[in-house]
């Protein structure tokens, strides 16, 4: 990939990557506990060190191709309010879009602006054919940004994985390239009341 780390920007976040004396504010944000809670791959407790390991292996996974990963954050301050990212399958053109967003920033529409700026950089700049997200299907607030994003239910993985001592359904949901140009292209027009 290119060496230059992307930055994206919508109306009111900018994507950006992590440095890591932002440790901490991972580590306050993804770990507590209603957050880790309903994300697939956030431990809980989040021991000490585990942001600080995690974002310093960014650069590299970036450069390798094999992920992408974003602070997002508000840029009327600037504050970390979570994370985007994609994990990329580049033999097969594909990638698994991830995220999630700390408790008091929750329903304010973040989740869905970033992961769409996202989106659009994956199947615009990268070229993907296929982007899809995995999630608990009792996350009913997550399985509803990826339905805003136009991703479609592909499959439910029963008792699938073992979170807190429960084994937890899996919904997978996806959107293919040709599905998302064509949202763009209605997003675009105008309707008949503008006409």
């Amino acid at each position: 990939m290119n060496a230059d780390y992307p930055i994206l920007q919508t109306d009111r976040l900018v994507l950006r990557k992590f440095h890591r004396e932002e440790a901490m504010i991972v580590r306050e944000l993804a770990g507590n506990p209603d957050v880790a809670h309903g994300c697939i791959h956030i431990p809980h407790p989040y021991g000490i060190g585990i942001a600080e390991m995690w974002i310093a292996c960014h650069e590299t996974w970036y450069a390798e191709g094999s992920q992408l990963i974003f602070a997002i954050t508000r840029k009327t301050d600037q504050w970390i309010i979570g994370t985007v990212s994609l994990t990329i399958d580049s033999e097969h053109a594909l990638a698994d879009i991830g995220y999630w967003i700390g408790a008091p920033f929750w329903y304010y529409g973040y989740a869905t602006e970033a992961a769409r700026a996202v989106i659009a950089y994956g199947f615009g700049s990268m070229g993907l054919h296929k982007i899809i997200a995995s999630h608990f299907l009792r996350n009913r607030a997550s399985g509803r940004v990826l339905e805003k994003l136009g991703m479609h239910q592909e499959g439910l993985l029963r008792s699938h994985l073992l979170k807190g001592g429960v084994f937890e359904d899996v919904a997978v949901r996806g959107i293919l390239v040709k599905e998302w140009k064509s949202q763009i292209h209605t997003r675009n027009s105008p309707s008949e009341n503008e006409i």
